[in-house]
Formats: C-alpha cells, structure tokens, sequence
C-alpha cells in the first residue's frame, strides 16, 4: 500500500463538520428563539450533532476512494478500516479544537446559556430543589468546554469506526 492516510479528506471533513454544527445550531436556535417554538436548545445540539455523522460518513467514503485510487484501485478490508478509523479520529480532533474556540472565544457564553435552558427545562418538568440542583451540577459538567471537545473526539471517533465497519465491506477491493 503506497499511501495510508488520506489527511485532506479528513482535514476537510473535520472543518465542514465543526462549521456547519456551529452553524447549523446558531441558525435553528436563533429562530427557535424568534418564532417560540419551545425546543430545548440541547435537543437542537443532539440533532445537529447527528446530521454531522452523515458528514463523516461522507468524508470517510471521501478517504476510502482516495487511498483505493492512489493504491491502483486495490483497497483491503483493514486498509478501509485504517482509512475510516483515521479519518473519523482527524474529526474528532478537527471539530475539538475548533469547539474549544467557538466556547472559549467565539460564545463565552455558551455554557452558561446551555445551563440555563436545561434548568428551565427542570423546572418546567416540576422537579424538586434538590432534583433541579443535582441537574444544574450535571448540566455544567456536560456543557463545560473541556466535556464537549472530549464529547465531539469520543463521539466521532467512535461513530466513524462503526460507519467504517460498515462502508469498508462495500468499498474494498472484491477478490
């Protein structure tokens, strides 16, 4: 095999994700916000967040063709796999740092606004004090910076290699 990693697919793949899950977000919680149609703002995260999955699994098919063009259109099992394991990690690391700057410096903001909504939620739901104040202390830990780019890298990491599990059965070179 002459090349092992197709860096741009993921690079790219890692970029578009990162930017279209910040983007993507801030549209559809601006107009939840403006049109009041009530959807918790982490309903809004989980859905993006699972629209970018289709994003990797492009990008990892994007990796896959790349090393079966540059290897002579021969492409094993575990080379997909390699393939797809190294592009859904790339991602995870892409959209981890580019999340650490958009909560960081971007929208300081962001944890906090988080925290609250999901308290609203609680409070809504009729939840005790002590209920309420338990999930606050859990909400801050889940929306902490550092627990959602460790989220973004476990979760893409794990979710490409599934997908690539799958695709490298179909993509590689039948004998």
């Amino acid at each position: 095999m002459n090349k092992i990693y197709p860096l741009k697919q993921a690079v790219i793949t890692g970029v578009v994700s990162a930017i279209f899950a910040t983007g993507a977000f801030t549209v559809v919680d601006s107009l939840n916000q403006h049109y009041s149609w009530n959807i918790n703002p982490a309903t809004i995260r989980g859905l993006v967040g699972l629209l970018t999955l289709i994003i990797l699994g492009i990008g990892i098919y994007a990796g896959m063709q790349s090393i079966k063009k540059a290897n002579q259109g021969q492409l094993s099992y575990g080379q997909a796999l390699l393939t797809g394991f190294l592009v859904a990690i790339t991602v995870g690391i892409v959209m981890a740092v580019l999340g650490m700057v958009y909560t960081n410096i971007i929208n300081r903001g962001y944890t906090d606004y988080m925290v609250a909504e999901g308290k609203k939620a609680l409070l809504a739901e009729g939840r005790s004090n002590a209920d309420i104040a338990n999930g606050v202390a859990d909400l801050q830990k889940q929306f902490a910076p550092a627990m959602q780019a460790m989220q973004a890298l476990v979760g893409q990491t794990i979710a490409g290699t599934l997908i690539a599990l799958i695709m490298a059965l179909f993509i590689r070179t039948k004998k």
